[in-house]
């Protein structure tokens, strides 16, 4: 592995993190900060360099995630060069001619600077790994989880080999399909948007502006995010369908899709990287918390990228439990069901606000009635002008 960071032995900690993904990363680090003992276990062999090619693999950050991410002295680490501020937001409806004016999101109307930043998936990795490294968390990489067991006041996961970590707490940061989460008891709900996400770079003709631009048709999400040197991350969410028929194209006949799709609005579009796709779900486990185990990012909840806030929900897991740490006296006990109970009923409803403004969004632009159409796009457009309410819905959007 790259990073310099101590290997894990067998051993006592406060905190055991299995899954060393983005929100893994950024959990041992913030937990650190708090004074606890880390071992971050994953079960790959994680490279962190950072390639010159752009990743097609994007997020996008809200100012209030950002600003967490200086906190903890990972913001600095990151190549900014390769980060792209959004100024705004422009939507569409399905059927509403290009000249027409979009529902319109402005930074500036409610007196910030930005809405998001856009970032690679490799850059964010990168300077997360970098800040472990620095850092006295222990690591131990290429070890799959076997088992969870229980010892008086600890939980211990065996790994495959034989080794064995024990903790006050495990936190369960290991994906959709995530092991501990199985091992925990923990049932899920999931539903199948039935609907693939497409992923591509593009060079675009016209200058983006640093606006993200999205329109909405029935199954049908188109966005085209900016990123620096003149470039658009395209996200185009369609019937799985619809998908595989995309998928069989050539690079240049999809950006003749894509533009097509966005009305030209950025005029000819160039590609500058392969199309990887994937299958959109949306799974919510019945609860975030277990016996001395606390489900965090996609092992407790994975959503629509409608939204574009599934990083960002996973990083407010790790701020919540931060904070509830930071406020905790020292000799509390982190594994203890009193203070995980507040972890989950803190982040019971954002998960919640989250899930139904997705499906709500997913729903409402698939309806095929010419009435809710039209009710939708005066709906846009009334939104348009009320400055207070656009404001309101920024400042949601931003947190």
């Amino acid at each position: 592995m790259a990073s310099k960071a101590k290997q894990a032995a067998a051993g006592n900690y406060d905190v055991a993190i299995i899954g060393a993904g983005l929100v893994g990363l950024a959990a041992a680090i913030a937990l650190h900060a708090e004074g606890k003992r880390v071992a971050l276990v994953d079960a790959s062999n994680r490279r962190t360099i950072l390639n010159a090619a752009w990743d097609t693999r994007i997020y996008a950050l809200t100012p209030a995630t950002e600003a967490w991410l200086r906190e903890l002295a990972v913001w600095p680490l990151v190549d900014t060069e390769r980060v792209n501020s959004v100024e705004a937001m422009a939507l569409w409806r399905d059927g509403q001619p290009a000249a027409s004016a979009p529902l319109m999101l402005q930074a500036e109307d409610a007196h910030i600077k930005q809405l998001a930043c856009i970032i690679e998936n490799q850059n964010l990795m990168h300077a997360l790994w970098q800040k472990i490294a620095a850092i006295d968390v222990s690591v131990l990489s290429g070890a799959a989880c076997e088992d969870l067991s229980y010892s008086e006041n600890a939980i211990i996961v065996t790994l495959a080999g034989g080794e064995q970590v024990s903790a006050s707490l495990v936190l369960a940061a290991d994906g959709a399909h995530s092991f501990v989460r199985q091992q925990a008891g923990v049932s899920t709900k999931n539903k199948s948007f039935k609907q693939k996400a497409l992923v591509a770079n593009y060079l675009a003709e016209k200058a983006h502006g640093n606006i993200a631009r999205q329109w909405f048709a029935s199954h049908n999400t188109l966005a085209l995010l900016p990123l620096p040197k003149q470039q658009v991350s395209m996200v185009w969410s369609v019937s799985t369908e619809m998908a595989d028929a995309l998928l069989n194209l050539t690079a240049a006949q999809l950006a003749e899709r894509v533009q097509e799709q966005s009305q030209s609005m950025l005029g000819q579009l160039t590609p500058v990287s392969n199309t990887p796709s994937f299958e959109l779900k949306q799974i919510t486990a019945d609860t975030m918390i277990a016996d001395r185990v606390v489900l965090i990012g996609d092992a407790a909840h994975q959503v629509h990228p409608m939204a574009g806030q599934g990083a960002n929900l996973g990083f407010r897991d790790v701020m919540a439990l931060q904070a509830i740490m930071a406020s905790s006296h020292r000799f509390q006990d982190i594994g203890e069901t009193t203070f995980l109970r507040r972890f989950e009923r803190n982040r019971k409803a954002d998960v919640l606000s989250m899930n139904t403004l997705t499906s709500g969004l997913d729903y409402l632009f698939a309806q095929d009635q010419q009435l809710i159409k039209h009710t939708t796009s005066w709906g846009m457009q009334q939104l348009n002008k009320h400055s207070i309410l656009k404001n309101i819905l920024i400042k949601e959007a931003v947190s």
